[in-house]
């Protein structure tokens, strides 16, 4: 059962959405009119930004392509920064339209650990400037074949499914200890620490692990909601909640991202973050003025 959203949120922004053009399904002032309408002050797009010079070898090219969001995947960074360009300047110019919304251009941008990574997404974030940097890891890289995605891992079998997930993790945690200090910026958040458990898979001991090393490195999280009413998803999410405080502690800042791909999952499952005590304990953000202080997201 989905838990839809409601108006009036405690929670003020919502800055993990997805839009028509790329693997979203409304349009761009679509998502605005539809964040007013439910009380948020603030939108921000955040589009995916994964290049990767094989990515059209990898197995979900072909669904991605007959799902009409194969654009998502570059294999040029040239190709994926105009289709940025041209989203921006859709975005930005609605904010004279709706001067009582902050709308803000993000981008969710895979991590990947391949030679030129750091070029290119240095590249790319200093000549598109984004008000901010999802940091997200759909994939684990298999170099000239491409990449695989949670699905992937999901039907490799029983034995090579688990080992590839604890590829994952492990990749996960070298994303948490990456060395920013060489680069022009800084993801300002990671998405989705629990993305496998969106296909049913999980190892709680090296999520868990994956964690700690956010913490530790400073790195920002979000709480995604659109994952909490999935069939796959366990039925023990609150209890997580719990867990993630008494792990991350008051060092880590954490956010809530509805990962909206249309208007009607704006704010889903906010109220059952809103309503948990656990997160009085850590550096939880429930509005956009905070937010912006603790993790650098720029507003115009």
């Amino acid at each position: 059962m989905v838990t839809m959203s409601t108006k009036n949120h405690k929670i003020d922004y919502t800055l993990h959405t997805h839009t028509r053009g790329f693997d979203g399904r409304n349009t761009v002032e679509e998502m605005v009119i539809a964040a007013k309408a439910l009380g948020f002050n603030t939108i921000g797009f955040s589009n995916h930004f994964i290049v990767h010079p094989n990515i059209k070898k990898s197995k979900m090219y072909g669904y991605a392509a007959r799902g009409g969001y194969e654009n998502i995947y570059n294999d040029n960074v040239d190709n994926a920064m105009t289709r940025f360009a041209q989203h921006y300047q859709e975005v930005r110019s609605l904010r004279e339209k709706y001067p009582d919304m902050k709308i803000l251009c993000g981008m969710e941008m895979d991590w990947f650990q391949y030679d030129g990574w750091r070029d290119m997404a240095n590249y790319a974030v200093a000549r598109l400037n984004p008000d901010y940097v999802i940091g997200a890891m759909h994939f684990i890289d298999r170099g000239a074949d491409g990449a695989l995605n949670v699905h992937d891992i999901k039907n490799a079998g029983p034995r090579e499914s688990g080992r590839l997930l604890r590829e994952y993790y492990q990749n996960l945690m070298r994303l948490a200890e990456f060395d920013w200090r060489p680069m022009g910026f800084r993801f300002n958040w990671v998405a989705h620490f629990d993305l496998p458990r969106k296909v049913g898979l999980y190892y709680e001991d090296m999520e868990n692990a994956a964690l700690n090393d956010l913490a530790r490195n400073s790195m920002p999280i979000e709480l995604n909601t659109a994952l909490m009413t999935r069939p796959n998803y366990p039925s023990v999410v609150k209890g997580r909640a719990d867990k993630i405080a008494q792990i991350a502690g008051s060092g880590i800042v954490t956010l809530a991202s509805d990962d909206a791909h249309d208007a009607s999952r704006l704010g889903l499952n906010f109220d059952m973050v809103e309503s948990w005590t656990e997160w009085q304990n850590i550096n939880f953000c429930n509005n956009f003025n905070m937010l912006k202080k603790k993790i650098g997201v720029r507003a115009y």
